[in-house]
Formats: structure tokens, sequence, C-alpha cells
């Protein structure tokens, strides 16, 4: 008699709607390489579920096993008044494809000019310091008027004057805007002496981790196949998703095509691996808030609590050794 397969359920948090940031989990589903792990993959969207409840706080509730979040909510996690034990296990890109934007058409050509103008905020820890430090480092003041992003995209948002600036992925927004003829400023964080992290990541629970290892090793596995495939050729994932991803976002194929492309640089690291996470680019990241006082702690920061290498350093090594 043949032994039944055990399935392990994976539930992953997104951090936005779907967009090609998320292209290797979405290959991965749709050529299986989930199912002949034994994985039933979840996606937890923001498009079908409440908005409001953040993808680290359904980790932190144990209600899914990884969520998407950038560095700032790793950080803010482990350092706020009740610790949570929230770990990145993995980085989704290598480099910071993130930009301040805004349109050429208000005259704003430089941080500078930004003072007393409105910033489209995501109101996360952290985010409007930022910005403000990226003004400050270019002469300004450092003083904007937070606008909280609503229904509208950012696009819009800038277009309808509701907001004069705005932090976007230059992948999905930016080809967004390219291709809908818009001029528009990018103003990149590295560009302005700020060593912003690894955006966006996989995060897991520490304490779940242990219990959950194979599965989530599982989990890893099929999705760097995956992204490795997207970085090698992303015009063929492009086609791909094309056709099976039902979603709005993904119903046109020269807009896919020109966000895979524009991403494909940023997915793997100088060693072709995808996931990988350097000790350096956190310890730049935290060090730099610190000197800022952007982050304030009454006791030092153990940085190597804010990412486990253990399960992708476990795939890459197998690989390896194939």
């Amino acid at each position: 008699m043949k032994a039944q397969r055990i399935v392990f359920p994976i539930k992953v948090a997104l951090d936005r709607s779907l967009n090609t940031i998320h292209s290797g989990m979405l290959l991965a589903l749709h050529k299986g390489y989930y199912k002949e792990a034994g994985l039933n993959v979840e996606f937890v969207s923001p498009d079908t579920e409440n908005p409001k409840v953040t993808p680290v706080r359904r980790l932190v509730r144990r209600r899914v096993d990884f969520a998407i979040a950038p560095s700032e909510s790793v950080i803010a996690h482990n350092t706020g008044r009740k610790p949570v034990p929230v770990t990145s296990v993995a980085t989704m890109l290598q480099r910071d494809t993130t930009a301040i934007v805004s349109l050429k058409s208000s005259g704003l050509d430089r941080p500078a000019q930004f003072d007393g103008r409105g910033y489209a905020s995501f109101n996360i820890r952290f985010e409007e310091g930022i910005v403000r430090k990226l003004v400050i480092n270019d002469g300004g003041r450092g003083s904007l008027e937070s606008v909280k992003i609503g229904r509208l995209e950012i696009w819009e948002m800038l277009k309808k004057g509701e907001a004069d600036i705005g932090w976007i992925y230059i992948p999905w927004e930016g080809v967004d805007g390219r291709q809908k003829g818009l001029d528009f400023n990018i103003f990149r964080m590295k560009d302005y002496d700020i060593p912003y992290g690894y955006t966006p990541l996989l995060l897991a629970h520490r304490a779940a981790i242990p219990g959950r290892r194979d599965a989530y090793q599982k989990f890893l596995r099929a999705t760097a196949k995956a992204y490795e495939e997207v970085a090698q050729n992303p015009e063929q994932a492009a086609s791909f998703l094309h056709q099976k991803v039902d979603h709005k976002a993904f119903n046109d194929p020269f807009f896919l095509k020109a966000s895979l492309k524009e991403l494909q640089p940023s997915i793997l690291d100088e060693n072709e691996k995808w996931g990988m996470m350097n000790k350096k680019v956190w310890g730049a990241f935290t060090n730099w808030l610190l000197e800022r006082h952007l982050l304030k702690l009454n006791e030092p920061l153990d940085v190597s609590l804010l990412y486990d290498l253990s399960l992708i350093r476990a795939i890459h090594k197998e690989k390896k050794k194939s």
C-alpha cells in the first residue's frame, strides 16, 4: 500500500496587493513547486482580507507562517515596549529598489524643496523620520506634512495634489508611472547617504521555527528555485504569470515584462543566490537609525535577533552538494 504523503499548510501574509515582487512565490505556486514539496500554500492578501491588520500583526498572532515586511518592521517589533520575537528568514530582494518620487510638474527637483510639502505616508515606524533625514541631508529642514495614504494609488494622489511626494517601488509603481506617460523625479536613499536596509523581507516567528523547520525549508527551497528562474528569464516568467495569475495587476503582459526586467538585477546576490542576507547591511541600517536618534534604546540591540540565516543557508548548502 502506497504511503500517503504528508501535506504541510503554509500561510503567507502579503505586504500589499499582488505584484511582481511576489513573482517567485506566484511562479512556485502555479508551476506546482509547492505541491511537489508537499506544501499547501495560501497567500493572505490585503485585496481580500482586512488591510488594517498588518502582515506582522498576523504573524505575531500566529495566524500565518510568514509575513512580508520591510526592515523597519523587524526592528520596530524587536525594540518596542513589548518586544515581539519576529525575525527575517530571507530577503526577497538584494538591493533597495525603492525611491521617493515627485512629479516634475510640481517643481520639486530636489529633497531640500520638500519642506512644508505633503508626504503620502504608510504610517510605518521610522518611515517619516527616514524621509525627513533625506530632506535634511540635502540641505532642507525636514519639515514634512504627513498625508495618510487612502483609497487612491500614489500617482493619483500626486496628480490630484493630495500629496506632493511618495515612497514607491521603482519596478512596480515606477514602471507603471512611465507607462502612463508621467514625468517624475526619483530620489534614492543611497544617493543621500542613507544605508537603507533590506526590503521586503520574509519574516517568521522565532518560536515557530524549531517545530516547523522542515516545512519552512521546503517552502524556501521551492521559493528560491522559482525566484532564480525569474532572474534567469524575466520575460518568460512574465508571460507565464500573465497566463496563470488571475489578478488585474497581471493582465498586461508588456507591463509585466518591463517590471520584471527592472526587478531582475536585484533578485539574486553576487553568488547568484536568492534570499541571503548580510550582517553588514543590517548593522549599517540599525546603526544609522541609532546615530540619527530615530531608534532609541535603553540597552544595546542584538542585531542577530533581526535575522536568521539557518534556513536559507541550509537550502543553498543542499544545492551546492547536489
